[in-house]
């Protein structure tokens, strides 16, 4: 570190830049109503570090800014203390290490994930090793409730005990977005320190210079919502400035169901590549894996539960060994709260109820215990009875869920809670007394926990649970068929996968009339102008319903609909037609089509699998258009001809006489070698030359490195940048936007010289 690194610093943890004199070997600045002075020099060893000397006391300047200046032993007492909830072994819900996949580094021979025995561990390494010259971006993958915040949080309280006993040089900070998709991260960074870790220090500025010095390292939360095909890339481009603001330096942890490379469209990709510019990042991927036997098991007896294994084997006997209440953590979690005290058979009973709709079942026995067991009120000496019946817990944590899908949040202030509480009483016309207990009780219930750190407030325990009730609360505004109060519900935002699933599944338990529900769903949709979120909710809930009717019904047709990502992916349909839709990337993997037909309609991608030649036999295409075919994970299809083609070979009828080719296609197999090379970019921004030799193998790298690399290099596609390794090789970079490349791709064709012309042109 250097003077000039020193003031940077320093400057960036005061309120103005007045504030702070670095002269003469002397600093005078005022940090947060404190007058610091102190003299600083050169130590006369052969290093020359820079020393800073305050009260007698000589440091190293980095040391005296982390501690004095940063105060980063009291933002470690603050992690553990806020991370004191943390399951461990000695609480009742104990920490069960989870296992995970660790992606290969782009330098490995191999492309196949390394295993990974405990994540925590993996994480805390990652943080302590970060990556010279590059800002590292490590995501945390999985689905939802399979333990990503418990495990970023474990990591962040061991790594600040570690850090409090001088065993660690940096913090991991856990930052909750609580999938916001248009919060800034400068937003969630000061909140998160401020409201959460009451820790009020620092500024994002100085914030972003302790991450570039590798003493800090964020771990993003909740970004799944905000990382999705289909959204308009807020999140993606806020996350491309903080690596641009780390200037090639640092290391940013993200929990999210997705990494950012794993999807196959450049466009989605381009996003986040563009934001970054010019820096240098590097991305990698931990993959936790779902509970085998053994963690299951092990679960069970930190709880005290002997037959654990009794129990898994009754659950895997009904349900299947891969089932989630068997591999989910959060789901394990509250089926040994149910089971306490519960004679095993009636587990038998309770999954063999309605295995189809499982989680109905399982939430159902959390709240029968809630109603029969807690929520009691004394009415005759030593007589108790439920203050509310079973289906009323229902109906009271949907409406908990409706009131926070209204206000956008994830939890409700005390207050709110009792408004909801009264207008819910007095519905059922419950007395006085009654609606008192209520407000107490529900603060406690065993579903919902308290949001510390946004005050008085109460949340779900999980946004499972959350997703599970607003379910619940929209199959019953969808049963009345009202117009308004639907499309109210749905102007929202976009509903969740989960939700959209459970409102049907209420729909069916109490025996709606699908067919009305289904035509109010179109009715809404027809009155909507352009895009917006309720015209996408209207297609997620059509499509869904659609499936659940009766096999007797009529053909049925579905007109200027606007589906979600994923629409057409394992669905089964009979008899259908959709007419000038537009569907979102797309994969038909799984899926059973008889007589379907689609007209004038818009696919954003289809991602199919040729070795299933028969997998759209029943589907009919005319005057479709599709932006592009995904046939293997390295090759998309862009040419409409070759689309067309390839469907056929799957089965598809093509319409209009577009069945058959008058002349062969050729593909040009140079524009495929590009497609391959691209894909190097998204795991780095700079990518050398023996790199890009392992990535494309023997049988491409040399036709690469003849034909197309002088070509790029003229072209301007691609520059050669300076090379600060040992020996002696090339090191290169894109110069245009990966969002001009992906559009010159799909416009090109299948030809690599129209792709050329079309960069020319731009």
């Amino acid at each position: 570190m250097d003077i000039n690194d020193l003031r940077r610093i320093l400057t960036a943890f005061a309120d103005e830049p007045s504030d702070v004199d670095v002269r003469l070997g002397r600093i005078v600045a005022q940090v947060r109503d404190e007058l610091v002075e102190a003299t600083v020099h050169y130590s006369t060893t052969e290093d020359r570090h820079l020393r800073v000397v305050e009260n007698g006391q000589e440091y190293t300047a980095r040391f005296w800014l982390v501690n004095r200046i940063a105060r980063l032993p009291q933002l470690a007492e603050r992690i553990i203390a806020a991370t004191g909830q943390v399951p461990d072994i000695s609480s009742k819900s104990p920490f069960v290490v989870p296992s995970g996949q660790m992606s290969a580094d782009l330098s490995s021979s191999s492309d196949a994930d390394t295993a990974v025995n405990d994540v925590v561990e993996t994480l805390l390494s990652q943080a302590s090793a970060p990556v010279p010259g590059a800002t590292s971006v490590l995501y945390v993958t999985s689905d939802a409730g399979e333990g990503k915040t418990t495990v970023l949080n474990r990591a962040s309280r061991v790594q600040a005990q570690r850090y409090k006993a001088k065993q660690a040089s940096s913090l991991v900070v856990p930052i909750p977005l609580s999938g916001r998709a248009f919060l800034t991260f400068d937003d969630a960074v000061i909140a998160a320190l401020v409201n959460k870790l009451r820790f009020n220090y620092l500024y994002f500025d100085a914030f972003i210079e302790l991450v570039k010095l590798g003493v800090v390292v964020p771990a993003f939360d909740g970004y799944e919502e905000m990382l999705v095909e289909g959204s308009k890339g807020e999140a993606v481009s806020a996350l491309g400035t903080l690596v641009q603001r780390l200037d090639s330096s640092g290391t940013v942890f993200i929990a999210a169901r997705k990494a950012f490379f794993e999807y196959l469209s450049f466009r989605t990709q381009a996003r986040l590549l563009d934001a970054i510019g010019d820096r240098s990042a590097a991305f990698g991927r931990l993959a936790l894996s779902r509970w085998s036997k053994d963690q299951f098991c092990r679960y069970g007896q930190l709880r005290g539960v002997e037959d654990s294994l009794t129990v898994y084997e009754t659950v895997a006997t009904r349900l299947g060994a891969t089932h989630p209440l068997l591999t989910r953590a959060v789901l394990v979690r509250r089926l040994f709260d149910v089971l306490e005290g519960v004679d095993r058979t009636a587990l038998v009973d309770m999954l063999g109820a309605n295995p189809h709709d499982y989680f109905f079942t399982f939430v159902d026995a959390i709240v029968k215990r809630e109603a029969s067991e807690k929520w009691l009120a004394r009415v005759a000496g030593d007589v108790m009875e439920p203050l509310l019946q079973q289906g009323e817990h229902h109906q009271l944590l949907a409406q908990v869920a409706l009131e926070m899908w209204q206000s956008s949040s994830t939890s409700l202030r005390h207050d709110v809670l009792d408004v909801v509480v009264d207008i819910f009483c007095e519905g059922l016309n419950k007395s006085g007394a009654v609606t008192r207990q209520v407000k107490e009780r529900i603060k406690q219930h065993s579903l919902l926990s308290s949001e510390t750190s946004r005050g008085q407030g109460v949340g779900f325990d999980h946004e499972d649970f959350q997703n599970f009730f607003l379910g619940e609360g929209l199959g019953l505004i969808l049963s009345k068929k009202a117009i308004t109060e639907i499309r109210a519900f749905l102007s929202v935002n976009v509903v969740p996968a989960a939700t959209v699933e459970q409102s049907v599944q209420y729909l069916i338990r109490h025996q709606t009339d699908l067919m009305g529900v289904f035509n109010t769903i179109i009715a809404i949709n027809q009155s909507e102008v352009g895009y917006s979120f309720c015209k996408e909710n209207c297609g997620s809930l059509a499509i869904r319903v659609l499936e659940c009717l009766n096999e007797g019904e009529a053909a049925l047709a579905l007109r200027g609909m606007f589906f979600p990502s994923g629409a057409l992916g394992g669905r089964v349909f009979k008899r259908v037609r959709f007419e000038k839709c537009h569907f979102q990337p797309t994969h038909v993997s799984n899926g059973l089509f008889a007589d379907v037909v689609f007209v004038d309609c818009e696919f954003e991608r289809i991602e199919v699998d040729l070795r299933q030649p028969k997998l759209l036999s029943g589907v009919s295409f005319s005057d479709c258009r599709i932006d592009s075919l995904v046939v293997t994970e390295e090759e998309n299809i862009y040419d409409p001809m070759l689309i067309l083609e390839s469907l056929q070979a799957l089965g598809a009828t093509v319409g209009d006489g577009q069945s058959t080719l008058s002349t062969p296609l050729l593909v040009d197999n140079r524009l495929k070698l590009l497609e391959r090379f691209l894909r190097v970019f998204l795991r780095h921004t700079h990518v050398d030359e023996d790199i890009i030799r392992l990535r494309l193998g023997k049988g491409f790298s040399s036709s690469f490195f003849d034909d197309l690399l002088p070509v790029l290099l003229s072209e301007n596609v691609l520059e050669q940048t300076s090379w600060r390794g040992q020996g002696v090789q090339r090191r290169f970079k894109l110069v245009r936007p990966m969002s001009e490349i992906s559009d010159a791709l799909e416009l090109s064709r299948g030809s690599f010289d129209n792709f050329l012309k079309i960069l020319r042109e731009n």
